[in-house]
This record gives C-alpha cells, structure tokens and sequence, in this order.
C-alpha cells in the first residue's frame, strides 16, 4: 500500500516534468511571392486535364504537397465610377495561416499560381523545411500601387509578411526569409508608366529589402524578377522588361528571369475563350520552377538543417 501511496505521489511531478520539456524550436526558410494576377494566379486548374496524362496530374495537385506549406492573400484591383481604386479580396489561405499547397490557391479556388509549381520542384528535397507566403493583387500596377511606402498595397504587403512570420514563430519555428519572387509589371506596360518602371522598381525593392532586414538575416533579400509576357495587350512589354533587366543587372542579389525566351505563353487557354493576359496552365506550372530553380541556391541545403 504505501508504494501505491508513492507512485500517486510522485506521478503529478513526474507529468509535470514531461509537460515542460517543449521541443527546440526548428529553423525553416521562407519564400515571399508577389506582384500582379500572374503572381496571384488566374490559370484555369481544369486545364490541366488536357495536358497528356493530366487527369492524374490535375488530381495529384488537388491532393496537394503537405510538406510544403502557404499562407495567401490574393486581391484584385477595381475602379470606381469616379475613377478612384478599390480593392477586395477574393481568395485567401484558411484561418489567414499555412496550408499546403495545392490547386484553388489563385485568384478563387479554381485557379492556381506559381506555389504549385514552387512545390512540385522542391517538396522532395525541401519536405516541412520551406513556406511560401503569397500576398499579391491582379490589376495592380507599380507606380501606382506598390513603390512608395504609403501606397495602397506595400503597407498590407509587410504587414502580412510579419505577421505570416509571427505565425511560424507561434508554430515553434524560427522562420527566415531567403527570397522574394516578384511577378509584375503587365499593369505598367503603357505610356506614363513604363518610362519609370526602373526606377519604380529600385525604390520598391530598397524598401522591401529595408523594411524586411531583420526577418531575413540582415542580408539583403535575393530579388528575383520575372519578366512579363509579350500579350498584345501590354503595348510596351519590352520597356518593362528591358527596365527588369537593368536592374537585376546592378546587384549579384537581384535576378531576372526571361519567361519569353523560356517559351511561357497565354496564347492556348481557356479553350474557345482564350484569355491572353494570363499565362496558360504549362507555362503557370513553368514559371513556378524557374522560380525555384533561381532561389534554391539560397535555401539552407537539407544536410545543414
């Protein structure tokens, strides 16, 4: 009896010690990605479907990659009849957290952007070792939009950012940030625009870099810069990406990425309604790899971990 009398004794410190010994928190690496609806994603999901073999394609990206996770934010621009800008939300992560990867992460939850190919690329390599977070707006450009730090989407951009971060803290992990993935520009492809896009950019990315310091290591953030497609509708598509160009070129941080010599195209999608402002199921799928292709260099490799 008086062992029995023991063990209840001792039972409550014994769990009470197990109970505070918290696991060390794990270091994970974080991807930003933004811009305008190419970013946010507006790519047809059921397109997939017609690719050879892309029934079982489609339904393995509606399963998702479980080991690599997002939180989104996606907008679009409007105007009002007296010209001014609104903005709204049409599709965001669940509990404004991390999910893993899957279809519907676009413009609504029938569409997808680059995360998916993001995911495919290094989820193998990268399992529960990366996050992406996604904060864009379709229609947005960056003069107007973006560059200055009281412009109507940069202050919601950072403010999500952290408090992304903070959430990964909350999670148990010690986040850093170690790319930012931007694809823009469309929305600035016409005449009063495209003549600053350069210097628009500059000032944009020096703020992000400034603003974000502390979250990615005191380092200055890899800048990774896509270049817009040359749809009829963007009347100066080469100014913007000439103006892409000379910037990645000033920084062994800043990159470009040359998604018309790469063979994206917006040419093929949806069928009988084709939608040329947005990149067709393939090249969406493609330009989340060549994102990753460019920012894995600055992952922290599986065996440092």
């Amino acid at each position: 009896m008086k062992n029995v009398i023991k063990l209840l004794l001792l039972s409550p410190i014994a769990f009470t010690s197990v109970g505070c010994n918290k696991p060390e928190p794990k270091p994970v690496d974080v991807v930003l990605i933004s811009g305008q609806s190419n970013a946010v994603g507006c790519t047809r999901a059921s397109a997939i479907k017609d690719w050879p073999n892309g029934t079982s394609k489609f339904y393995e990206y509606c399963e998702g990659f479980p080991d690599i996770q997002i939180a989104f934010d996606s907008w679009t621009k409007d105007v009002q009849n007296d010209g001014s800008p609104i903005f709204y939300s049409q599709n965001k992560s669940k509990d404004e957290t991390f999910f893993k990867v899957m279809l519907g992460q676009g413009n609504s939850t029938s569409n997808f952007g680059p995360e998916i190919g993001i995911a495919e690329e290094l989820h193998e390599k990268y399992a529960n070792k990366l996050f992406l977070i996604k904060y864009a707006c379709g229609a947005s450009n960056l003069k107007d939009d973006w560059t200055k730090r009281d412009s109507p989407m940069y202050g919601r951009f950072i403010n999500y950012v952290k408090k992304q971060i903070q959430n990964l803290k909350d999670m148990g992990y010690i986040p850093t940030i170690k790319a930012f993935c931007w694809m823009q520009g469309e929305g600035d492809s016409y005449d009063g625009y495209y003549q600053v896009y350069y210097d628009n950019l500059k000032e944009f990315v020096t703020n992000v870099r400034s603003d974000l310091k502390e979250l990615s290591g005191n380092v200055d953030m890899p800048f990774i810069d896509a270049g817009i497609n040359n749809s009829p509708q963007w009347q100066y598509y080469r100014k913007v990406n000439e103006a892409k160009q000379q910037f990645a070129e000033e920084s062994p941080n800043n990159f470009y990425i040359d998604t018309i010599g790469a063979g994206l195209h917006t040419n093929q999608e949806p069928k009988g309604d084709v939608d040329t402002a947005h990149y067709d199921s393939e090249s969406q799928l493609l330009l989340g790899k060549l994102f990753a292709r460019q920012f894995e260099q600055f992952l922290t490799k599986p065996e440092e971990k």
